[in-house]
């Protein structure tokens, strides 16, 4: 559970605890409760509504575990962070993690996990071996499974040289976030020219 989830579960928490606790009060204020329903429909709001909150990180959480457990394994290198301006933690933005790996041909890659940490902590160091899965298009990590050991042809990963042209397949893609369509390089992370929110082709 990222940053962004632990707050939201919070703040979910909070609204269906007030909201329960203004309702059971309001049972016992008012009698006979018909001439009042509406008094103890008002609570009710933030009970849902703070539901709903946990129910959309229980969700991303299940969406997430199910990558990992159906998707396609590839050990990758941490190459790098990118800021995700999607949102705030504490007035600052947090950051996703920039992953090297090969393909199943033996090609080098590039994916943007949504990691979503805080700026500051040391959850994902540089250089550190982690295992990604892509299932559907969607990709997600194992957070257990950064470690310190070295895989074959790491220091290609990690070398910042520029990727052969003919190694590069360019796709038509349609950008989740705006919608645009554009060409990008199959297999590897880039920016939308349009919005500029990153995406995994």
């Amino acid at each position: 559970m990222n940053a962004a989830q632990k707050i939201l579960m919070l703040v979910g928490g909070i609204f269906a605890a007030v909201g329960t606790f203004l309702t059971i009060l309001f049972l016992f204020l008012f009698k006979p409760i018909t001439s009042q329903i509406g008094f103890v429909f008002m609570p009710l709001i933030f009970v849902l509504l703070g539901a709903v909150l946990m129910f959309s990180v229980f969700l991303t959480i299940s969406r997430a575990r199910n990558i990992v457990k159906k998707g396609r394994k590839y050990t990758g290198k941490i190459y790098g962070y990118v800021e995700n301006t999607a949102y705030t933690v504490n007035n600052s933005y947090t950051y996703n993690t920039r992953v090297r790996y090969f393909d199943e041909r033996g090609y080098k890659r590039e994916s943007v996990i949504n990691t979503a940490f805080t700026k500051g902590s040391n959850d994902y160091p540089i250089g550190m071996t982690i295992d990604i899965y892509e299932y559907k298009g969607k990709w997600g990590f194992d957070k257990n499974s950064v470690r310190n050991e070295y895989i074959y042809r790491e220091k290609e990963l990690m070398e910042n040289k520029p990727v052969e042209p003919n190694l590069l397949r360019m796709v038509g893609v349609r950008c989740p976030n705006c919608g645009a369509s554009f060409q990008a390089a199959t297999g590897y992370a880039g920016r939308c020219p349009f919005c500029d929110s990153y995406i995994n082709t």
